[in-house]
């Protein structure tokens, strides 16, 4: 990723991912907050982005292309058989959204089972969340999604060039780098005993494909043609 790819994004929308990406970092280095806690509000700001992108696809204006989608296989819908990507094409949006819902809400619960119930309690640094911290670096990442929705998504008409199943395929990609992220950051807390690399690790690596999701999103977003310019 570089300065470049992300230059026609809104300068403000960037500053506001990268400081609520380092706000909780900067927490457990001066402040003491325990690694449990960020990953407490990691799992909150996943909650946060899954409800970013239900009003995404609600909005979504753009055409969707069955051939650039991912080839991906859904199954819990209500229905007899998985559903691939370009089944949903054509769906109202709001269909599109109720079934996002749904499968997303299942990546989310579990993503909490992990990180409410999957590490060792006698483990210092893994000491439950404190509410009060949690509150706060939330509401940081809230701030930050509800900036990129406004500023981007809306103010740089971003809406009327994506189509909303293809919306809808890209937060699932962060949810599995999220969880990937938790378990590469416990192995140096496990082995090693080193809370403070182990957040080291999961702040960087969480930041970097913030990054990159954002830079692939917006720069989709420019390469496509509005539905109206279509029809």
């Amino acid at each position: 990723m570089t300065v470049r790819s992300l230059s026609s994004s809104s300068p403000m929308a960037v500053a506001g991912l990268l400081i609520a990406n380092l706000v909780p970092f900067v927490g457990v280095v001066s402040f003491g907050w325990t690694l449990h806690s960020l990953l407490v509000i990691y799992w909150l700001e996943s909650g946060v982005l899954g409800a970013a992108y239900v009003a995404k696809i609600r909005r979504a204006e753009g055409a969707d292309n069955p051939e650039t989608l991912p080839d991906w296989e859904f199954s819990g819908f209500g229905r007899s058989k998985a559903q691939s990507l370009d089944e949903f094409v054509g769906m109202p949006n709001r269909e599109i959204a109720s079934h996002f819902v749904r499968f997303y809400a299942v990546f989310w619960l579990f993503h909490g089972v992990v990180v409410l119930y999957g590490f060792p309690a006698e483990n210092p640094s893994m000491e439950v969340a404190s509410i009060h911290v949690v509150a706060v670096a939330a509401v940081g990442f809230t701030i930050s999604h509800a900036l990129s929705y406004r500023i981007n998504y809306l103010g740089m008409h971003e809406y009327e060039h994506n189509g909303p199943v293809t919306v809808m395929s890209e937060p699932l990609h962060r949810v599995v780098v999220l969880h990937i992220t938790i378990l590469l950051a416990g192995i140096p807390i496990e082995l090693a005993g080193s809370p403070i690399g182990g957040v080291a690790l999961l702040v960087g690596l969480k930041l970097y494909f913030d990054f990159e999701a954002h830079r692939r999103e917006h720069e989709r977003a420019q390469r496509s043609t509005p539905a109206s310019s279509t029809g």
